[in-house]
């Protein structure tokens, strides 16, 4: 992802990788709204939809018998263009990441080591182990660890990484199989002896990611063998498999790093945090890393805005990883334990709370949506940023979006045609939407400065709702980043603060 973006915004890069082949197994399962509608600024969301599986329901399942179910296919209906969770293996996502390098020319440099490096305030110069053995020295501007948990230039710069690993092993299964199960939908299925999560794939095809028994822990090496002879009899589920594509046991992490850049050097995705597979959130969480950092070198590497900008990636991400690991490590701790009161309330407690609790959510469309905000990550946002101009203005509500927030997802009818919020940006610019029935001249002039894309919605009768949304009366402006959140709002055609953020940030460009 690092690299399709920086190639987005035409910047040179090398990219290597110690494998000599792509992942060949599922890998990370879920990819979240809030990645699809970054592919689909690529132009790969379609075939990734195609790729995939779109998840209609979340089944719970106590001893073998469903005790209840909710339905999510478009359980974000009107927050995105994604309502969805889509099931799709990590293996096929990285194809399409592929895929759409190669398109541009670009490609990995394979069975390529990165052996050591050493940097000052210019440039990074780089040694690395070339497949025939030799080495060769790379200078850049910046280097990027998106070299995964065990990260070499984490460990070389010495960067502490927080957190725990689980005692509890689990085991993770790629496999055909012959079950009851229903395929399109999520199964979590609670026993005395384990927690199983069921997860369909194409071609009757199932993803499993369940809990390894207490007696299996003191095996040497678990087999798949070791797992099939007892599972329908621990887990109470009718599955027989029929054949085992990619099986591994192993155990949880829960860690992030301390920091997450060190001068010119960046941590992204594994190598800056590792979660357990709770909530679906790690591999997201990576992608978004790198597309929140690709545009802010783009900028400055390009002199369009000023050397401060790449700080704001680490105040932005380095939380996020810290909330999602707090998050995950209370929900993993308490489907794992075995301690007897938290086994009883599992599964006794637990199983009545869920009993009402999924109906009441699946009936109110607030709390539905509440929890796809929290887990597509859409609701991520950066409003304590410094690229977040916070300006007292009692001319908007309090449920208009605020600098630092996701840009909301609406559809409309603009320029003789349908569209949405999002297609009518620019993706490597700073993107300034202006209601109003004329450009103001002041405006536009300063567009020009900064290179800004400049948008303009009139008010009619097809645009009121995208008004009403944003909070606008008769006449304002938001400025937009690159990658979607919002950076500043303005009721009128003041442009007093907007010049103030510019000046602040971005480089005139001549």
């Amino acid at each position: 992802m690092m690299a399709c973006q920086l190639a987005i915004h035409q910047v040179s890069f090398r990219i290597i990788d110690i494998k000599d082949t792509s992942l060949k197994s599922s890998g990370a399962l879920i990819v979240q709204a809030r990645s699809l509608e970054i592919f689909e600024q690529m132009g790969i969301a379609v075939e990734a939809i195609t790729d995939g599986i779109i998840a209609d329901k979340v089944n719970i399942i106590f001893s073998g018998e469903k005790t209840t179910s909710t339905n999510i296919k478009d359980i974000g209906i009107t927050l995105s263009q994604f309502p969805f969770l889509l099931m799709l293996e990590q293996s096929k996502t990285e194809k399409l990441l592929l895929k759409f390098m190669d398109a541009r020319g670009l490609n990995v440099e394979r069975g390529v080591l990165f052996k050591s490096f050493v940097q000052d305030k210019e440039e990074v110069t780089s040694i690395v182990v070339l497949p025939d053995g030799s080495e060769q020295s790379i200078k850049t501007k910046y280097v990027i660890a998106a070299d995964g948990t065990n990260s070499t230039i984490r460990n070389f710069l010495n960067i502490p990484f927080n957190g725990k690993t689980y005692a509890k092993p689990i085991f993770i299964l790629d496999c055909k199989a012959k079950t009851e199960l229903v395929s399109g939908e999520i199964s979590f299925a609670f026993s005395n002896s384990s927690i199983a999560g069921f997860f369909p794939l194409q071609d009757s095809r199932w993803r499993i990611d369940s809990t390894i028994s207490n007696e299996m822990e003191s095996f040497e090496n678990i087999t798949f063998d070791d797992i099939a002879k007892d599972f329908r009899l621990r887990t109470k589920i009718n599955i027989a498999f029929q054949e085992s594509e990619w099986f591994s046991v192993t155990h949880s992490h829960q860690k992030y790093a301390g920091y997450i850049r060190v001068q010119n050097c960046f941590l992204v995705g594994d190598s800056a945090h590792i979660n357990t597979p709770i909530g679906a959130q790690g591999m997201n969480t990576g992608l978004q890393d790198a597309y929140n950092l690709a545009w802010k070198l783009a900028f400055v590497i390009k002199h369009k805005a000023k050397q401060e900008l790449l700080s704001t990636y680490s105040t932005e991400r380095l939380g996020i990883s810290k909330a999602f690991a707090h998050y995950a490590d209370v929900v993993f701790r308490g489907v794992t334990n075995d301690n007897p009161i938290v086994k009883f309330f599992r599964l006794y407690v637990l199983r009545g709370l869920l009993k009402i609790l999924f109906p009441f959510v699946e009936k109110r469309k607030f709390y539905r949506q509440m929890f796809f905000k929290s887990i597509s990550q859409i609701g991520i946002h950066y409003r304590e940023s410094i690229l977040s101009y916070q300006v007292v203005d009692n001319a908007f509500h309090r449920n208009t979006p605020r600098p630092g927030d996701r840009l909301p997802f609406i559809e409309f009818f603009y320029e003789d045609r349908n569209t949405n919020s999002y297609e009518i940006l620019d993706v490597a610019r700073f993107n300034l939407i202006i209601f109003a029935d004329v450009l103001p001249y002041k405006i536009v002039e300063i567009a020009e400065k900064y290179n800004l894309a400049v948008v303009l919605i009139i008010n009619r009768p097809v645009t009121r709702k995208v008004y009403e949304l944003f909070g606008i009366i008769s006449k304002g402006y938001y400025l937009i980043r690159p990658d979607m959140h919002l950076s500043l709002r303005s009721a009128t055609m003041n442009t007093h603060h907007l010049n103030i953020y510019l000046q602040q940030l971005l480089i005139v460009q001549q």
